[in-house]
This record gives C-alpha cells, structure tokens and sequence, in this order.
C-alpha cells in the first residue's frame, strides 16, 4: 500500500468514527428533546432512543458525504481537520439550537423561524441579545476544539496502524468481525429495529408510540398500512386525511366583489391590534384605560383569532378567509375586499405599526393596494414606537380632510416578545429584565416563568396607554360617537400553561383565544357570549356599511360578528397545520394531507385516543373546512 493510499484511508477511518461520535454527542444533547416527554412505559422509552439515533445519523450523513470529499482530494491535513471540526460544531450546534426551540415552541426548525430570522423586520420578533450570543460563541469554541482533537486523535492512530501493517505471527481478522462493520450493522439493526416499530404502531394507532416521533426533528417515518393495512385486517376508513394547503394555486377572489351604497352612512373605522393580547388582559388590573373603555362597547368573551401567529390573525382580520388561503394571496398579491371597497366608497386609508410590515409579508398582502398609507418606521424600544403611533394617529387626524370617513389601522407591539416596558410603568413585580431563551428552552423554574409573565403583563400596561391616547382623541375631537372602534389581539401567548412558551406551537385558549371589544354605531353595549372569530370582523363591517347580507360567501367564509350563531365551525391557522375547535376536542389537521392524519387534542393540549370520527361533528367540520378552503381557489 503506497503513502497516497495510507493517507486517504486513514482520512476515511477518521471521517467514520467522527460521524459515530458525533452521533453519540448530538444524542447526549438530544435528550433536551426527549424530556418534554411525560408518562410512557419502558417499550417507549427504547423507542425514543432508538429514534433519537436513527434520527441524528440520517442528519449526520448531510455534512458526512462533503467531508468525505475533504479526506479524499484536500492534500493538507489541518486543512481537513480544520473542516472537519468545523462543519460537525455546526451540526451539533443546529441540533442544539433545535432543542431550545423545541423546549419553547414544541416545534422543530422550520421555515417559519428561518423566516423569521431573515426577513427585514424580523427583529420585531426575535431579539437575540449579547449576553445570549456570547454563550453561543463559549460553547461553539469548546466544542470546535474537541472535534478538533478527536479527528486528530482518530486519524493519528489510524495512520500509525495502517503504517505498521499487520502484526508478525497474527492472521488479519475477517472482514464481518473488524469494528467498523461490527458498528455500522448494529447502526443498520437499530434503525430498522426503530422503523418498523413505528409502521406497526401507525397501523395499529398507538400514539403512545406515533405521537413520540415528533420529538425528533425531521424524523422520516415508515408505514405499511397502505400497503398491509387491509391485508392484515386493520379498518382504514375511520382515518381521516384533509388536504388544505393551497401553495401554488391560483385564487379567484372574491367570487363577486361587494359594493358600498352610496347612500350608506358612513362611520370612520378605526382597527387597533395589540400584538399578543391574550383574552384575559384587558382588565382594570392590566389595562385599565382599555378596561374601562370596554365597558361602553360590545365585549366578545369567545372570540377566536383565525391563527396562532401574526400572519395569520391579521390576515383573518381583514380578509375574512382561512389561513390556508396566505400563500396564494401572497403570490398573486391580492388586496382584501374590506380595504378595496372602503377606498371605493371614499374612505381615506391610514395603516400605523410599530412593527414593521414587511415581516408579516402585509405590504404585499393587506395593504397592496394602499401601500402608500403604510406608516412603520419608527425608532426605539417598543413601548416608544407604540407611543409614536398613537401620537402619528392624533397628528394625522388633526390634519386630514374632515369631509371624508377614515380607515385606520394600529399595530401595537409592547406585548410582542421580548415584551418591551416602559421603566417607569412596572405594576407587575418582580419581572425579568431579559428573556435569557436558553433557560426558557430548557426547564425554566415557576419563579422564572412567573416573572416572564409578569414583564408580559407591564408592556401590556404599556400598550394600554398608547391605544388610550388614540381613543382620547377621538373622544376630544368629537370623532367617537360616528367611529366604529376595534380593539383586538392577533392572537394570545402561553407561559408555559400547556408546556410551552409564546405562540405559534399550538391551537389551546391562551394562544388562540383573544380580547375582542368593538363600539360605535350600530354596536350595541354588551357582553357576547356565543362563538365569534377573527374571520367574521370584515363582513362585519361590510355589512354595517349596507353591503348585503347575501353577497357574504362571495368574498369571505365568516359571518356577522353582531347575529353569531350558537354553533358554528371556528377554524384557526397555522404554518404548517390548522386546527377546528369542536365542543369535544380540538381536531389537528396538517396542511398537506400526506404529512399526516388529523389528530384530536383536549383542550389543555393532551392527545386523546379516539378517532376523529367517534368527535360529535368533526366529520361534519372537516368536510365544511375542506370546502371553505378551495371555495376560492381555481
């Protein structure tokens, strides 16, 4: 054997059993995954593990197969060291990212915090602060240099053996018997081990094993009941799948565009969104000034947002539609009918945010077609660009033509993580000072989720003075008596009630269940009781405005927030999944049908082993969503 090839084998040796110790670290910081995992018995148990290592060595041959390139053709060998070490830290520093988001979210990395992280405005969102990166770039480096001496260690040995040659007097061993065989077939064993675990327990609908797989990011099941199901005597026709995504579908929206009569009265609109506000905030103890304003308007105690994030509860709001119709709408950019015949019918158009409107895409979106009335740029913490919209609002209502109706729109962000507060308004204490997302992704003690909360309800004190200043105005110029007025969340914010923290990770109340109170004319005092949603306010206010009553399934599928029924199918968006709350459960439903089966959930987001057909009404609610989600689809 010459010195080129003693060279490439040993690199080859090092890239091997690199890779399984890799996989062996990124299971050891994978258990941050398996312990948001509660009961189970010991069959379980094994199978998360298992899965944990199959999962991290089908991960682990991405960056394996261009480091094999590196141990082939790269000549100099700190070179290959040098990206060795460097692209595996990356790999275990991904998975240990993925862990704190999971910890928080209970979802993995996906489009949705890439998007976030790399839109212009996502900093409205996330806030990653110095103290958080420093520790990153801490534990990058201790890890950098340990992959750095274990591929050294690993080739250095491999060379020296390869160079000395088979020992005097010793027969080689067989190839079946040598280590690296030995380690990949008890690696293959394991993973086929694993999979077919999970395709009998999908056949036989054990969530006591299915619902563990998403534990694991990216995990690739394996199923047979397609194939076996019938074959082995399993009854399929219970198991229901419902596709309702739409990316890459042309729309035809509306079906008839609505009209304003001319001779309509019309009252100035005014729509105030605080970002988070859950249903339980806007009280005298948190928000007294909006508390005490809500008294004289229509209080919507059921009201569901159409999403469980930004997106998608200002996109019910003011197009009246399913989530599922964002993409489409977003690629065509189509302008919602509320706003198009507002304009029409001669209202002047104001869209004021804090946060910017580029992330959410509602430039492109909700305010299309009056993109020059988008106001967003302003500067400082939160609680500073709340105020600056509400003093924005009382310059331009100061100043704009009086003989034409407005439209308004705010945005508050205060209560938006990281919950900004204003230092000298602190009614909540004590609260922490930072959201330290390491801690909060781990198992973060009561005290520290209590304080968390605590800074969440003083931004809402926060917001609470800058959208009283706007209703003050109102009030002072004589406005508010012929202004519709909206004050509404887009959606809420969990504190680890259901085991996670914010929004966007489930369909529970305190993440979809918002404040709604809306005044002016045509609204009267009150407390609603019966079910309302995001979906309903755009034909809401067509409808107040004269539009009639039977054009309302041309450009939307809500209904009159002011004449709710008893019962009705309330759906709420997602990225990647929606959800229908029935009087029983809350049905989970994928976006794309071959992802998986609709689920049903309790209301404190606990699995329950029934399937959707035994849910008085689901099968009813499924095939209506089904429907509502491609009545205005080409």
């Amino acid at each position: 054997m010459n010195s080129q090839e003693t060279t490439r084998g040993a690199r080859l040796s090092a890239c091997y059993w690199t890779w399984l110790a890799t996989i062996g670290l990124g299971a050891l910081v994978g258990q941050r995954w398996l312990a948001h995992s509660s009961g189970g018995d010991l069959g379980a148990a094994l199978f998360m593990q298992a899965a944990l290592v199959s999962t991290l060595a089908m991960l682990a041959v991405v960056p394996l197969l261009p480091l094999l390139l590196v141990a082939w053709g790269v000549p100099s060998r700190r070179l290959a060291a040098a990206l060795h070490a460097a692209l595996w830290t990356l790999f275990l520093l991904l998975v240990y990212a993925d862990t704190v988001v999971y910890g928080m979210f209970r979802y993995h990395f996906n489009g949705l915090v890439w998007h976030e992280l790399t839109t212009e405005g996502s900093e409205d969102s996330i806030h990653l602060d110095g103290t958080l990166w420093t520790q990153v770039a801490l534990g990058t480096l201790a890890v950098l240099l340990v992959q750095w001496f274990l591929w050294n260690r690993i080739h250095g040995r491999a060379l020296r053996t390869r160079e000395a040659g088979p020992s005097q007097g010793r027969s080689p061993r067989r190839w079946f018997a040598r280590p690296k065989v030995l380690a990949a077939a008890a690696l293959l064993a394991l993973v086929a081990g694993e999979k077919s675990v999970y395709a009998w327990a999908d056949l036989t609908r054990d969530r006591n094993i299915t619902a563990r797989s998403r534990l694991m990011p990216l995990y690739q099941p394996l199923t047979i009941k397609d194939l076996l199901g019938k074959r082995l005597g399993f009854d399929l026709s219970g198991r229901e799948r419902v596709k309702i995504a739409s990316e890459g579908v042309l729309i035809r929206y509306p079906l008839e565009t609505p009209r304003i009569p001319a001779d309509s009265q019309k009252p100035n609109i005014l729509v105030v969104v605080i970002d988070s506000l859950r249903r339980d905030v806007m009280v005298p103890e948190v928000m007294p000034r909006l508390a005490r304003w809500s008294e004289g308007a229509r209080r919507f105690r059921q009201h569901l947002s159409g999403g469980n994030a930004t997106r998608f509860g200002v996109f019910s709001l003011v197009y009246g539609l399913h989530g599922s119709y964002w993409m489409p709408i977003l690629n065509e950019q189509a302008p919602p009918v509320l706003v198009t015949a507002l304009v029409e019918a001669g209202y002047e158009p104001r869209v004021i945010s804090a946060a910017s409107m580029n992330s959410p895409e509602f430039r492109s979106t909700c305010w299309v077609s009056v993109e020059d009335s988008v106001h967003d740029r302003f500067e400082g913490e939160k609680y500073l660009r709340d105020r600056a919209v509400a003093a924005d609002f009382r310059q331009w209502i100061a100043t704009r033509d009086a003989s034409r109706p407005f439209f308004a729109f705010a945005l508050i962000d205060s209560p938006h993580q990281v919950y900004s507060v204003d230092p000298e308004l602190t009614p909540f204490t004590p609260y922490e000072q930072r959201l330290d997302y390491l801690k909060l992704g781990g198992v973060p003690s009561a005290e520290m989720i209590q304080n968390v909360k605590n800074r969440y309800l003083n931004a809402c004190a926060a917001a609470d003075v800058a959208v009283a200043g706007m209703l003050e105005e109102l009030e002072a110029r004589g406005l508010a008596q012929n202004t519709l007025v909206v004050v509404t969340g887009d959606h809420g914010e969990e504190f680890y009630e259901h085991g996670t923290f914010g929004h966007t990770s489930n369909f529970t109340p305190v993440q979809t269940w918002v404040s709604f109170a809306m005044a002016g004319p045509g609204v009267t005092a009150g407390e609603e009781l019966l079910p309302t949603s995001h979906l309903d306010l755009a034909p809401t206010l067509l409808e107040l405005l004269g539009v009639d009553r039977g054009l309302r399934e041309q450009y939307s599928v809500g209904l009159n927030l002011l004449d709710p029924p008893e019962q009705r199918l309330r759906a709420i968006g997602g990225w990647q999944e929606a959800a229908i709350w029935l009087e029983e459960a809350i049905l989970l439903i994928p976006l794309e049908g071959h992802k998986g089966l609709v689920e049903p959930y309790s209301y404190d987001w606990k699995p329950l082993d029934l399937v959707p057909s035994a849910i008085p009404g689901a099968r009813e609610a499924l095939a209506q969503l089904s429907l509502e989600c491609r009545r205005f689809l080409r």
